[in-house]
């Protein structure tokens, strides 16, 4: 009987490990991303401000999309925070919980965002993409960041 109620103690404990360890998956799966995200955004700005080839913009957008058409499941609601000072720490972030309670208005950020993104890249196909449009597309992005990311 011992024995049994041991096995049971270890696979429970072993289910409760695997959800902390899923949840901080999706936590740097999403650092990761949003991180990426940046480095597009910033090498975008540099092909921009250097008058560059803009087919390398086209190249970085066609990787945005798919991360942003999966953004907001990449939130989950056990995966949030409350508002904390530079959320760094294991299982700690600076996703706001808000972001559960205002999900419908998180998904519209995120459509807001593929849109500017759509926008960028018919552009950069064209060639046309100038530092107003990457401006909008910035705000755009940082739109969410000022309703649903701690500071």
């Amino acid at each position: 009987m011992r024995g049994w109620m041991a096995a049971t103690g270890v696979l429970l404990a072993l289910g409760t490990a695997g959800g902390a360890l899923a949840q901080g998956d999706v936590i740097a799966e999403r650092r990761n991303g949003l991180r990426q995200m940046g480095q597009h955004i910033e090498a975008i700005a540099a092909v921009v401000q250097g008058r560059g080839d803009q087919a390398q913009i086209v190249a970085r957008v066609d990787q945005m999309i798919p991360w942003f058409q999966s953004m907001p499941g990449r939130f989950p609601a056990n995966s949030l925070t409350p508002p904390v000072a530079q959320g760094t720490g294991d299982g700690q972030t600076r996703a706001l919980a808000a972001i559960e309670a205002n999900r419908a208005d998180f998904q519209a950020k995120d459509a807001a965002m593929l849109t500017a993104l759509t926008n960028l890249r018919t552009a950069a196909a064209a060639g046309n993409v100038t530092p107003d449009l990457l401006r909008t597309t910035g705000g755009t992005c940082g739109a969410c960041h000022q309703s649903y990311r701690a500071r």
